[in-house]
């Protein structure tokens, strides 16, 4: 018999670089937001519920309504509509390069 196991809001990922609580980033195949800091190859959680976050993404566009997209090689944010779709924006880019967005489902 089949049972819960999860709420399904957070998966666990293996770190291939050192990355800081609440980095956006794509790893196991998975598109979301770092839920604690690591190191290369430890094991954290990575928020992939359908919630707000604020990232920032630098020199990228993020006009309110626009997707952000993660490739999936460099785990780098992008306009590319070639890329994994990540991110769609509710908060336009303010003037220190942030936007707030809603994760989009795992595609």
């Amino acid at each position: 018999m089949e049972t819960l196991r999860s709420d399904g809001n957070a998966v666990e990922v293996e770190l291939v670089e050192a990355l800081p609580k609440g980095s956006a980033t794509y790893l196991d195949g998975f598109a979301g937001i770092t839920m604690q800091a690591g190191s290369s190859g430890e094991t954290v959680a990575m928020e992939i519920q359908q919630r707000e976050h604020e990232i920032n993404i630098d020199r990228l566009t993020g006009a309110k309504g626009d997707i952000i997209y993660m490739d999936a090689a460099t785990r780098v944010v992008s306009n590319d509509s070639s890329d994994i779709p990540f991110m769609k924006v509710t908060s336009a880019k303010d003037a220190n390069d942030y936007i707030w967005g809603i994760l989009l489902p795992q595609s």
